[in-house]
């Protein structure tokens, strides 16, 4: 498939930790894409009511509980979910931390999710190694992406403005791509692949 026909959705969660097996989804945001365009005006976001919460988690992510109170359950919102990521790439910063999350949610509702997924950290690593046009630094981290690609880094930590950051670097990694010629998903999964970097190498 071509890259500029591809579907894409980036994606970005708030959870109360990063353990899988006890930590929940808090906010849900994800913003679609048509090849290298951004169709903001159908982002969707919502907050998520977890079965606990830990406030102790707010210093990361600012949501309080009372937010949460009035929030849908995942099981109220996942049809919908599903519907807005499906048949789509799934994009992401440190993406498999989010899609492992997320599986997790869509199985408790007899749901299975079999997305490929593109992860912008892996990608630029592969950028940097291959086509050198920038020296790349070790630090992959969002944050680190932000300032190197020259981005307001205003409201980080909100999944809706993270994600509309993850789609504006994705946008730029694409334009690159095409720029030397590569054009269809499948040759940028597999560059993906062959990066020697694991999933939890960089700093997230």
């Amino acid at each position: 498939m071509n890259l500029r026909e591809a579907k894409f959705s980036v994606i970005d969660l708030e959870t109360t930790g990063l353990n899988l097996l006890k930590d929940e989804i808090l906010s849900i945001a994800i913003v679609p894409m048509k090849g290298t365009k951004i169709m903001a005006g159908e982002s969707y976001y919502t907050f998520v009511k977890p079965s606990n919460y830990d406030l102790k988690s707010m210093k990361f992510h600012g949501i309080d509980p009372k937010t949460l109170k009035q929030a849908p359950s995942f099981s109220e919102i996942s049809e919908e979910v599903r519907e807005r990521i499906e048949d789509s790439i799934i994009v992401g910063h440190a993406v498999e931390i989010d899609l492992n999350f997320l599986k997790k949610a869509f199985k408790a509702q007899g749901i299975e999710l079999n997305n490929k997924s593109i992860d912008i950290a892996l990608l630029e690593k592969w950028l940097c190694d291959r086509l050198g046009e920038r020296k790349c630094t070790a630090d992959l981290s969002l944050d680190a992406l932000i300032r190197d690609y020259n981005l307001s880094m205003r409201f980080r930590h909100d999944a809706l403005a993270d994600a509309f950051l993850t789609a504006q670097i994705f946008q730029i990694q694409l334009l690159k791509l095409m720029k030397y010629g590569l054009t269809s998903v499948e040759r940028v999964l597999s560059a993906i692949e062959s990066t020697k970097m694991s999933r939890i190498d960089f700093i997230f």
